[in-house]
């Protein structure tokens, strides 16, 4: 038996624990399955706060960023930054049953280490594969297909992917040389990467009153104004770090 197959059964035999909730961050997300582990039992469910439809039975478990990246940390030094990355990968995409799927990784790779990513036979670990290639070939989709706006200030587009795959494209768009300042709004996990002068930007605007945008132009007129006065008091949200012991993606989950 396989050391992914052994942490399952591990698992499906331990009673059920807490629901969870978190707040719809990677680094929340991190948090809620560190409150788990540290309860010696399985989640019953992790699920974002926003969408959780029992909230009274539900755990609701606090950002701690110290939290996440000691957690973060931990997969590299018990795995490897390979499993730490899938961890991150896995997280955007717009996976069946994720929270809880990823929950087994993490708990996996913490008590048998790196072997669990090379793992073929294991129903769970080729479904997070297969999640990630997915995530990675929208990316370069979305990438390739990239439409502007060319407005009177700035250019705009729009995007609706099934994945959250803006931070994977962020850095080949921001590097684009043929547009000066733009903004890409993704409409559907409410996430708005902006160049403007000297600053690059992915904002969570998920609390941003926000129409359904017909096209490019009307996404223009509406969030550049805001871009270009520095009017939005949102949630920012770093780059990514693909190197060393710890990374810093902090990535929106995908809505």
């Amino acid at each position: 038996m396989t050391a992914l197959k052994d942490g399952q059964e591990e698992l499906s035999m331990a009673d059920l624990g807490m629901r969870y909730t978190y707040d719809g961050t990677f680094e929340g997300y991190l948090c809620a399955v560190l409150a788990a582990l540290r309860s010696g039992r399985v989640p019953a469910a992790i699920t974002d706060r926003r969408t959780e439809d029992r909230p009274d039975a539900a755990v609701n478990i606090a950002t701690s960023l110290k939290d996440a990246q000691y957690l973060c940390s931990m997969i590299s030094v018990k795995s490897s930054a390979e499993v730490q990355q899938m961890v991150s990968d896995y997280f955007l995409t717009d996976a069946s049953g994720m929270e809880i799927n990823l929950y087994k990784m993490i708990f996996c790779s913490l008590k048998y280490g790196a072997r669990v990513a090379e793992d073929y036979s294991s129903e769970l670990m080729s479904g997070i594969q297969m999640a990630i290639r997915d995530l990675y070939r929208e990316s370069q989709a979305v990438l390739h297909e990239l439409d502007f706006y060319i407005g009177e200030e700035a250019a705009g587009a729009v995007i609706n992917p099934r994945n959250s795959v803006l931070p994977i494209i962020r850095n080949p768009v921001l590097k684009r040389r043929d547009i000066e300042d733009f903004i890409v709004y993704d409409k559907r996990h409410h996430l708005l990467l902006e160049r403007s002068s000297d600053r690059n930007m992915l904002l969570d605007i998920t609390d941003f009153p926000m129409p359904d945008f017909k096209d490019p132009k009307e996404a223009y007129d509406c969030l550049w104004p805001f871009v270009r006065d520095k009017r939005f008091d949102v949630r920012v949200i770093p780059g990514q770090k693909k190197s060393g012991s710890s990374i810093e993606p902090l990535w929106l989950k995908a809505s």
